[in-house]
């Protein structure tokens, strides 16, 4: 039994929809920004004390990304009103590749602050971007459906980076880690700016 016709046709529909590409780009979007975040997120503690930091700097500084990620979000509204949502997620990629290479760069404190610091504002740009997106690509009656499927993947996809990073800095080193880091962001970069789906209007 696969459920009365009405949940059929609302499986149905949430496939459909799930299958345009403006959804796709949302979704993906969210996904790359909530994984890369984790990504670089979760090992700075365990990096920072094996070069030498403490425990205090090393909380310090997630204790700061935090602030980073949460505190744009005052006028990340206003911008994506004034700009666009395309364009403030394109901004939030960029930042968020600009935090992994920045990362790379060196192992100081000050590169630990700053590439944390400006990873939460590109998360903020990013992920609220793509809240936007997806809630104009989808019709009222798609939105509980596809906003619990996007919740669902951008969760699973933020658990599988959580367990990849403690096995990739423990096995390859923290700048291996900031350069697939900074790879996924930029791949994901170049399609949002080069695949620009039209968004729907209910």
């Amino acid at each position: 039994d696969t459920g009365t016709p009405m949940a059929r046709v609302s499986r149905a529909a949430t496939l459909g929809a799930l299958r345009r590409p403006a959804v796709k780009q949302a979704i993906g979007i969210a996904a790359v920004a909530q994984g890369v975040m984790v990504f670089l997120m979760i090992p700075t503690p365990i990096a920072m004390i094996a070069c030498g930091f403490g425990d205090a700097a090393a909380s310090d500084v997630i204790r700061w990304h935090i602030v980073a990620m949460f505190a744009p979000s005052f006028f990340t509204g206003f911008l994506i009103t004034r700009f666009g949502a395309e364009v403030i997620a394109t901004v939030g990629l960029c930042t968020i590749v600009t935090s992994a290479v920045g990362a790379s760069l060196g192992i100081s404190e000050v590169h630990f602050y700053g590439s944390l610091i400006v990873l939460g504002i590109g998360w903020n740009f990013a992920f609220i971007s793509a809240t936007t997106l997806l809630d104009a690509a989808v019709t009222d009656a798609e939105k509980a459906a596809v906003q619990g499927f996007n919740d669902t993947f951008v969760a699973f996809i933020s658990t599988v980076c959580a367990f990849a990073a403690g096995f990739i800095v423990a096995d390859f080193g923290w700048f291996t880690l900031t350069l697939i880091s900074a790879g996924v962001g930029m791949l994901a970069l170049v399609v949002t700016v080069y695949y620009r789906p039209q968004p729907i209007h209910s």
